[in-house]
């Protein structure tokens, strides 16, 4: 942990910077009368400016982008900033500083703005950014985000209302520029004074960007625009049941108890081309069945979870053919056959490797004791596998979803090590050393599970996880007095590059349209199949 002076979040700075900021805020926000006082005070101000440092504070104001978040940031108590909730620690904030957040992102970021009036909300994305995929999730959550401002906030958002604006991002990893910091989770990585940013998607486990909050990804935040809309939870967030295949699962659902359940860990998913190629280099041409296997197994630290869950799956059903015991292989984590296609599954099939085996459903994944969430395309997620009647064997990640924080250890799941390096020793405290206590950690995974889909546990969670962070956002803009919206975005140097790409009215449930066409986001774009993606 890094050694550093302890104070809290509000800077110490100069009575000389102060004024200056207090300079800027008079000139932005507060007409001609104040300017003149300002003017009139003008001698104290420098004076005071003589009399102060040698400008050791004024990266504290000037915050160029990319600053030295280093030197800026060196005051933080950063025990207080692990267990601080940035919707707790929003600070005041205006268009130029939303801004700066651009240079921090490389794609799936945009600038949403209210104008009073058009009546209408925009979206502006950089031409400095790319266009990947999973960017999608941006703009579905774009849409869906206006319509509960506008239903949630109307008196806020009128022709007579002063603009509003902030910045969202979405994906399952926030889509930042991936620096040294980045990568070595030498948090913080940007200035503890950059705006809110409301992320719909996974957010890092360590404030690696202090300001970002974790919303709803948009296969939640459609629960969320419905109960915006009509007051009541979502059949996705509701049992299973005839009409509402799409439930979830609780054992009491479908007549699933413990004890009958399979006891194997599962886990069904795909996984992307990349990760499937960086793992066909590592077996050499010609090499094949259990040779095969014994290089993965050789190489098993270069590995994806995905992957080491499937040389453990091999492992275990290796070990039973050859000891006869008649017990099932611990684990039964593999690729779902649906992606039969992939050239990098064919491959593995024919080196005998077993790899991949029929798709599931969550109906099927219900019958087995012990779940896994290890991601991956087409996968029941963390929330779905709480409900089912086995316990969570929960994977750590570097990243986090919106509601993890209602998660506990050992009392709603079973912490699995990002490596999957205690999988093994987990499953065998669960299954043979502890099962009464893997039951019960099974129940009150479900009982949480189950609070999202009753009026009164859900009413809790909007009002937690969006009204509060919205309201916050909101109350603490600042509308510029002094110039338009649009000359701040076009004269700033970031600004510039900022092309809108949406507009809503939002006066219903998806009511925007597309700016911009396909040319634009096809010449933003990039061949993901020739990169590496990107890791945190």
């Amino acid at each position: 942990m890094k050694m550093v002076t302890v104070h809290n979040n509000n800077h110490a700075v100069s009575f000389r910077t102060k004024s200056i900021e207090l300079f800027d805020r008079l000139l932005r926000r507060d007409g001609g009368l104040l300017i003149l006082l300002t003017l009139l005070a003008m001698p104290l101000l420098f004076s005071q400016f003589l009399l102060s440092d040698n400008g050791s504070n004024r990266a504290l104001t000037e915050s160029p982008a990319m600053m030295n978040v280093a030197e800026v940031n060196s005051h933080i108590n950063m025990t207080a900033l692990l267990e601080s909730n940035p919707v707790d620690n929003i600070r005041p904030y205006d268009l130029d500083d939303l801004l700066r957040v651009i240079p921090y992102y490389d794609h799936a970021m945009a600038l949403l703005i209210y104008d009073p009036i058009d009546d209408r909300f925009f979206a502006y994305y950089s031409t400095n950014h790319r266009w990947k995929r999973g960017c999608e999730e941006l703009t579905v959550s774009i849409k869906m985000i206006v319509y509960i401002l506008r239903r949630l906030f109307p008196q806020r958002f009128t022709p007579t209302s002063p603009e509003f604006a902030m910045v969202i991002s979405a994906g399952d990893v926030p889509g930042v520029r991936v620096t040294s910091c980045v990568k070595k989770k030498d948090y913080p990585c940007s200035p503890l004074d950059l705006p809110p940013i409301l992320h719909f998607g996974h957010v890092f486990q360590l404030p690696l960007f202090p300001s970002m909050i974790a919303m709803p990804s948009s296969k939640h935040l459609k629960c969320f625009n419905y109960w915006t809309r009509f007051g009541s939870v979502c059949e996705e967030f509701q049992p299973i049941r005839p009409g509402n295949p799409h439930g979830f699962v609780f054992g009491a659902n479908v007549d699933l108890a413990w004890e009958y359940l399979v006891p194997q860990v599962i886990w069904r998913g795909e996984d992307h081309q990349v990760f499937q190629s960086i793992v066909s280099k590592l077996i050499p041409r010609g090499v094949t069945g259990s040779d095969a296997m014994d290089v993965l197994r050789d190489h098993i630290d270069e590995l994806i979870p995905q992957y080491k869950g499937v040389v453990y799956t091999a492992n275990a059903e290796r070990e039973a053919r050859e000891t006869q015991s008649g017990k099932l292989p611990w684990a039964n984590i593999k690729f779902s056959n649906h992606a039969k296609d992939s050239q990098m599954y064919l491959q593995f099939r024919q080196a005998g490797i077993p790899v991949t085996r029929e798709y599931m459903d969550n109906k099927d994944l219900a019958k087995f004791r012990y779940q896994i969430d290890l991601g991956g395309g087409n996968s029941a997620g963390t929330l779905e596998k709480l409900a089912m009647p086995g316990a969570l064997f929960h994977h750590a990640t570097a990243t986090k979803e919106y509601y993890f924080n209602r998660m506990k250890p050992y009392e709603h799941y079973i912490p699995i090590a990002p490596d999957l390096s205690d999988l093994w020793k987990k499953y065998i405290w669960a299954e043979s050393e502890s099962p009464g206590t893997a039951k019960k950690i099974s129940e009150e995974g479900t009982k949480l599970a189950a609070s999202f889909g009753t009026p009164e546990g859900f009413e809790s969670i909007f009002e937690e996880y969006m009204r509060t962070p919205l309201l916050r956002v909101m109350e603490a803009y600042e509308p510029s007095m002094y110039k338009p919206w649009r000359t701040i975005v076009s004269d700033h140097v970031e600004g510039s590059s900022m092309k809108p790409i949406v507009r809503c009215t939002a006066s219903g449930p998806y009511d925007c349209q597309n700016i911009v066409g396909k040319k634009f986001f096809q010449e933003l774009r990039v061949d993901e199949d020739l990169i590496e993606e990107d890791q945190y």
